[in-house]
């Protein structure tokens, strides 16, 4: 079997879940693409995923795609070293994530679901993406190099198609405007320091991603990482899965936003849900400059190290942004080296290291999204008065090193049983 005919083999079993109809419209969008962008990679890009996404048949997959791949890469194609990747799910995480949203429904003893009960609707569409497509959990890894990007996909029921550039490209036009977003808090994240990056080295990217990521499945959905006195817990699991696939395209959202705003606030949920996956991973651990420093010193042990120009550059950028947090402290006669005179919890004046300083102004930062109704402490406020307010524009990135870390560390995600209370049992 060729490579393109395996699109056929994997993806035709799911054609049922194409809507009717969804070819004219997939023409209709891809010729507005030529007419708008005529040969850019925009153009082509953006009208082959609309003729993959919306074609009937997975039969007629394998044409498309040999043919998008020619235009990219032939005599006259701009980018010669693009290629082709399909990833599938197979049907037992399919039934993993299905059965967790079945046993939602709690039933009497002895009880079964009238014939008219569809339960497996339960929740479907808040965990689509493990079914079409997984894009939540493959984009962030294409935008790794943000606002550069690297690649971009084209999902279907039971796949996604992985279209790897080859290498690196601007992901946006200058001055490219409409009027709406003209209301945006624009500040666009600048560009990493760039270094040349072999072809190869984005397909092993790609490859050591999608392996990571079959680790971290195979952990969230296993059952015995949701047990609770004894049995397992449907609603402990489904708050788990959601919580991944959300972290996930939160990250996203800051790799593909330029609003300020938009990316702080996608950080903090970050932030704030990971301790959901492991509890040792708190907010207060991720803004800690001396052990989000120890986290990217993993990264870089426990990564192969020719994928490192791929996924490191915007985790570097995090932990130096969260340095740069610290300069914001601007009275000179509360500085000395490497500390600033400030109330302690207690209301007191005492000398404070300046990571510890930065940390809590972060979580200063944080709670104002959710309001200051109880008003501040004699700390928080010398907080925002002694700090300029200024958020490093790589800040954000935060939330990718925060993802990389679990996702170079899968184990992370294993659980022991617990009590109703949320206690950890012992001996486990």
């Amino acid at each position: 079997m060729d490579a393109f005919g395996r699109l056929r083999t994997q993806l035709e079993k799911h054609d049922e879940h194409v809507v009717p109809g969804s070819w004219q419209r997939a023409l209709q969008l891809h010729e507005r693409f030529q007419e708008r962008f005529g040969t850019e990679l925009v153009s082509l890009a953006g009208g082959f995923k609309a003729l993959f996404i919306g074609a009937e048949k997975a039969a007629h997959l394998p044409q498309l795609t040999s043919d998008a791949l020619v235009s990219l890469t032939g005599p006259d194609g701009i980018l010669p070293d693009a290629s082709t990747h399909l990833i599938w799910t197979n049907q037992t995480l399919g039934n993993r994530y299905g059965l967790v949203r079945v046993l939602l429904n709690s039933l009497p003893e002895g009880a079964a679901p009238a014939d008219a009960d569809d339960l497996s609707a339960s929740s479907r569409d808040l965990l689509n993406d493990v079914v079409i497509g997984l894009s939540s959990y493959l984009e962030p890894l294409v935008t790794s190099l943000s606002p550069r990007v690297w690649g971009t996909t084209a999902t279907r029921a039971g796949g996604v198609l992985v279209i790897l550039f080859g290498r690196s490209l601007a992901g946006r036009r200058e001055l490219s405007a409409d009027i709406l977003s003209m209301s945006a808090r624009t500040h666009p994240s600048p560009n990493l320091p760039q270094e040349d990056i072999d072809p190869l080295v984005f397909r092993d990217a790609l490859k050591w991603w999608v392996s990571r990521l079959d680790l971290a499945f195979s952990h969230l959905t296993e059952p015995s990482n949701y047990e609770v006195d004894g049995e397992f817990s449907a609603p402990a699991a489904l708050e788990r899965l959601m919580t991944f696939e959300q972290v996930c395209r939160s990250v996203q959202v800051i790799a593909s936003n330029e609003d300020s705003h938009a990316r702080r606030l996608a950080l903090f949920h970050v932030l704030d849900s990971m301790e959901g996956l492991n509890p040792k991973l708190t907010r207060d651990a991720a803004t800690n400059l001396t052990k989000a420093s120890a986290v990217l010193a993993s990264l870089r042990a426990s990564m192969p190290p020719s994928i490192q120009p791929v996924l490191l550059p915007r985790a570097e950028s995090a932990v130096e942004a969260l340095r740069q947090v610290q300069d914001g402290f601007f009275v000179k006669s509360r500085l000395r080296d490497g500390e600033i005179l400030m109330p302690d919890s207690h209301g007191v004046e005492t000398w404070t290291p300046l990571a510890t300083a930065a940390r809590g102004w972060l979580k200063v930062l944080r709670n104002s999204q959710h309001g200051f109704e109880r008003g501040l402490t004699d700390q928080e406020r010398a907080l925002l008065a002694l700090h300029n307010g200024h958020e490093p524009a790589h800040l954000p990135n935060l939330a990718w090193l925060a993802l990389l870390n679990v996702l170079t560390h899968p184990e992370l995600l294993r659980r022991l049983p617990r009590t109703a209370r949320g206690q950890r049992r012992q001996g486990r």
